[in-house]
């Protein structure tokens, strides 16, 4: 996985959009490169960037959310409204643009964050949710987010503590780096777990105990047993004799209820025939006579209906007549209304023939005259758009003022159109053809002078070139003659410093023998000569002190001349460069004027016979004005065709209007009204006439249907009346009214012969009921003891408490032995379960004994000292590529806890790693990190690497030695190395930089350099 591109926008410090790209010079050059800055400058936002994009995360703060973001006040940078993280690389897979991006609503608020995958191969977006990009780019990049940053970012720093740590806290720093906290987890996990089970187990035996303790001893089980069998048997008896009392109760009560019934039956009997009297008395008669009368019923009921027959046709006779009346004035004063507005005669058997050949011939001349208005109308509108063109002042409605206007713009027009005509010979070529040639005369004038001036900017430019040349050749002059001197002075110092630094060298080597001078004694032989004096060992003479100072004078002053040198020469190189490119430039530029000029005379040989250097514009003027008089002559040409037009659609409007005119004045002889309601009138006066004719031949129908039907009613009346007098004047009646008065309504007769037989069947009923009883209360008395009622229930009183008694002492037995057989079932059953969990628990058991222990420590130990074996000997791999020199091994047990180095150049000499210098100790913690690194990675291929860290500490020396460490690195491995820090130094050493700068605002700028 390679980093090719990363671009953002107002992230943390960083204001506005940055684009850093790795594709570009200068990393394509160098692909070492720093990310420098001042504390606080955003450097570590640009790792920011890609976590964020790639997986929605950010060391130090986490996932990032809408609700963490406004939190934490973090990613969006202050007083911005939006924010976006793209970073674009290359994996097996493919090229890919991973982008995470947040905004501000209209309302203030902050929208939730987006995330897209865009395959920049194929330019599609990939379908994803935003919540599936970081899964997606995971896949994609072969590493997890926690894989990523330990294989991206290297953490030196902290390996650089690990080698020199103590073994207890170099587990801890491990566990921290390699983020393996998981096995300290897993072991205290296996603990609890095992605690959990064995816990467990514990509390079911304790239970067992406790159920042990509630148990019954064995003699008390049984006699509680005995016990029980006998308050059995004494329940068994006492419920006996409870139900002997409880049948001979219900004896003695039931022939008391039989008893009380029967008195309370001869009541009601004594109560019902006192009610049939009064019955008899008061309503009896009256339903006898409605009896006797009910038996002419329905010839009664024929009666009254044939007589109120006869009155409702009496009524509709005369209903009828006075319809018939109002009819016929109906008929008279539409006859009326159609005479006065249609000028029409009618009568009532040739109404609808004359009425329908007048609406044809009216309704003909509505829809002439229509047709006439319409074509007027459409006549009108036309010319009023086509007069629109040339302000008329007259309305087309006008016809006799818009015809006199049309003739005179007329004349007017074709004045002006023939001094154009003679003028440009348009009699023998159309307008048009002449417009074409004027054009074609302009676009080559137009041409000819757009030449001219490009011809005249070539000029301009290549004088300033020459002007930037005889400048260069100034600033040339004189460097030749100084650079000279400054090698003729280099070498002069060179040779001043050589004889210095020999002078010193004899000085030192003299100073040497005076302190082997000065260790000589008298009488002791000289171990070079044997002399027992030594004369010369007094007044030694002094070093030469001055001289360290002028070489280190020499040294600077060399130096700096050196540093003048080569800006010289890059100066003097530069404007040769410079001059170089020039002249080329000059060279270009002659030739495109010379190509510019020729075609120029070439194109334009004609028109430059007519026109002399600085009268193309006045030509043009000219052409110009015959173009703008040719289009007026083209115009005239139009409006003279329209106005002939015009002046022969207005006679026709004229016409129009005389026809409308006529046709309206015939329509007026024969209708009164308006011409747009006559249909309306017409059919309102048609349809008033149908429904009154209508209506009086109902009327008329209908009153001769009610006098046929009245006589018939009349008839069936008189036979009935004779019928029904004699039969009643029998019964004692003298007419059928009477009669009719003695009957009585249906519901009242109804109800009286309702009550007469509930009394009736209640006397029934009563009488069977008083027989039943006297039988029943007999068979009572003979089955019934002699024993009373409340000495049975006093018996029955004293056997129930017996009974309470007996069932109290039998369900405390029952209890205990109850519980006695419910807790040896449960100790049975937890004993089971436990046997069960011992069983299952066997595996958390052994795991304990193996890895468990409450603080993790036991599986910890153990799986980092794999963990630490496997990044050993990926770090002695790394250091093969970085140093043939060390290699890193575990202490062994005569050792310090501190990590060993192994010194190849020394014969294998192991070596604390406290006694390797800066660089050499950076070297091995770099190799550490690149281990880590590729240890997370899983050996997938990381071509992009950022160290963060570890350079503020070191030496000059060692961090020059560090560079060229890195350089190597980035040599061998060809990946893209990133260093991030503040060290001033690093700006000399590395060419290629992120650089941040601060504000006085709080925020940054990022330039690539």
């Amino acid at each position: 996985m390679k980093l090719l591109k990363i671009d953002f926008q107002n992230i943390n410090s960083l204001r506005g959009e940055h684009h850093i790209d790795f594709t570009q010079e200068p990393f394509l050059q160098n692909s070492l490169f720093a990310i420098t800055g001042p504390t606080g400058s955003g450097k570590t936002t640009i790792l920011d960037v890609i976590s964020l994009a790639l997986f929605n995360q950010v060391p130090r703060l986490g996932k990032m959310s809408t609700n963490e973001i406004l939190k934490k006040g973090a990613i969006l940078t202050r007083n911005q409204s939006e924010a976006f993280a793209k970073v674009t690389y290359r994996c097996k897979a493919g090229i890919f643009a991973s982008t995470w991006s947040i905004s501000t609503a209209r309302t203030g608020n902050l929208r939730d964050y987006h995330m897209e995958l865009e395959d920049l191969e194929s330019g599609a977006l990939l379908d994803l949710k935003k919540s599936d990009v970081p899964a997606k780019n995971e896949e994609l990049i072969g590493l997890s987010y926690d894989q990523f940053i330990k294989s991206v970012v290297l953490a030196q720093g902290e390996f650089a503590k690990f080698l020199q740590v103590p073994k207890k806290e170099r587990g801890a720093l491990l566990e921290k780096i390699t983020g393996t906290e998981i096995y300290r987890r897993i072991g205290q996990e296996v603990f609890l777990k095992n605690k959990e089970r064995a816990a467990a187990i514990d509390a079911k035996k304790g239970k067992i105990e406790t159920y042990k303790e509630q148990l019954l001893e064995e003699e008390v089980y049984k006699l509680k047993q005995t016990e029980g069998e006998k308050l059995q048997q004494e329940r068994e008896a006492i419920k006996s004799k409870l139900e002997r009392l409880a049948k001979e109760i219900d004896l003695k009560t039931k022939l008391r209820q039989e008893e009380a019934e029967l008195a309370k039956t001869e009541n009601e009997l004594r109560e019902l025939k006192v009610r049939q009297q009064e019955f008899d008395a008061e309503k009896g008669l009256k339903l006898k006579r409605h009896q006797e009368i009910q038996v002419y019923g329905d010839d009664l009921n024929t009666w009254q209906s044939l007589t109120e027959k006869v009155k409702d046709k009496q009524s509709e006779i005369t209903t009828a007549s006075e319809e018939i009346k109002t009819a016929e004035a109906e008929r008279n004063r539409l006859k009326h209304e159609i005479s006065e507005v249609f000028k029409l005669d009618v009568s009532p058997e040739h109404f609808s023939k004359k009425l329908d050949a007048y609406k044809t011939d009216l309704r003909k001349l509505i829809a002439k005259r229509n047709t006439i208005a319409t074509s007027f109308t459409n006549t009108k509108t036309h010319l009023k758009s086509l007069a629109s063109p040339l302000h008329f002042d007259s309305d087309p409605s006008d016809s006799t003022a818009f015809e006199a206007e049309v003739q005179r713009k007329l004349t007017s027009k074709q004045k002006t159109y023939e001094e154009l005509e003679v003028r440009f010979d348009l009699k023998n070529q159309a307008v048009s053809d002449k417009k074409e040639k004027l054009q074609q005369q302009l676009k080559q004038l137009r041409q000819a002078e757009k030449s001219a001036t490009a011809i005249e900017h070539l000029k301009s430019v290549l004088q300033e070139r020459q002007n930037e040349a005889t400048q260069i050749t100034a600033q040339q002059k004189g460097l030749p003659e100084q650079l000279h001197a400054l090698k003729s002075q280099i070498e002069l110092k060179e040779a001043q410093l050589e004889a210095k630094q020999s002078k010193l060298e004899i000085e030192n080597l003299q100073k040497q023998l005076s302190d082997y001078r000065r260790e000589l004694n008298d009488n002791e032989p000289c171990p070079l000569c044997g002399a027992l004096h030594h004369p010369y060992a007094e007044d030694l003479p002094l070093a030469e002190n001055g001289l360290k100072t002028a070489i280190d004078t020499l040294k600077q002053e060399l130096n700096e001349l050196s540093k003048k040198r080569t800006a010289t020469e890059t100066s003097l190189s530069q404007l040769e460069k410079q001059e170089k490119l020039i002249q080329e430039r000059i060279n270009v530029g002659t030739a495109q004027l010379k190509t510019e000029q020729e075609n120029f005379d070439k194109e334009f040989k004609d028109l430059l016979k007519e026109v002399s250097a600085g009268s193309f514009r006045e030509l043009e003027n000219s052409l110009e004005e015959q173009e703008r008089e040719l289009n007026q002559a083209e115009n005239l040409e139009n409006e003279l065709k329209l106005l002939n037009t015009l002046k022969s659609q207005a006679e026709d409007l004229s016409t129009l209007l005389k026809q409308g005119k006529q046709v309206s004045h015939e329509i007026e002889k024969r209708f009164t009204g308006k011409i747009s309601e006559f249909e309306h009138t017409i059919n309102s006066i048609e349809t008033d006439w149908n429904r009154n004719e209508q209506n009086l031949q109902q009327q008329q129908q209908l009153l001769k249907t009610a006098e046929t039907t009245a006589k018939q009613v009349q008839e069936q009346l008189s036979r009935l009346s004779e019928k029904l007098t004699a039969a009643l004047q029998q019964k004692g009646y003298d007419s059928i009214e009477l009669a009719l008065q003695q009957r009585l309504p249906l519901g009242e007769a109804q109800a009286l012969a309702t009550e007469h037989q509930n009394l009736q069947n209640a006397l029934l009923r009563l009488n069977t009921l008083h027989s039943k009883l006297k039988e029943a209360i007999a068979s009572l008395k003979e089955t019934a003891g002699e024993i009373p009622l409340e000495e049975l229930k006093q018996q029955q009183l004293k056997q129930n408490e017996a009974l309470t008694k007996n069932e109290t002492g039998f369900n405390e037995v029952s209890r205990l032995l109850k519980n006695q057989k419910q807790n040896l079932e449960a100790i049975e059953q937890l004993l089971q379960e436990i046997n069960t969990s011992i069983e299952e628990s066997r595996h958390w058991y052994i795991l304990n004994e193996l890895i468990g222990d409450s603080k993790g420590d036991k599986f910890n130990n153990f799986a980092q000292d794999l963990t630490l074996q496997q990044l050993l000997l990926l770090a002695n791999k790394r250091l093969i590529q970085l140093t043939d020199r060390y290699r890193i091994d575990q202490p062994g047990d005569e050792e310090d806890d501190s990590l060993v180095a192994i010194d190849e150049h020394m014969g294998g000499q192991r070596r604390s790693i406290k006694t390797l210098s800066g660089g050499e100790t950076f070297i091995l913690s770099l190799a550490l990190a690149l281990a880590l690194s590729d240890l997370a990675s899983r050996n997938i291929e990381i071509n992009s690497l950022f160290i963060d860290e570890g350079f503020g500490t070191l030496d000059p020396e060692t961090l020059d030695q560090t560079l060229d460490t890195l350089e190597v690195l980035q040599a061998e491995s060809s990946k893209m190395i990133g260093v991030i820090s503040h060290v001033d130094s690093l700006k000399e050493r590395i060419a290629t930089q992120i650089q941040l700068t601060q504000n006085g605002q709080g925020y940054s700028t990022l330039k690539v350099v």
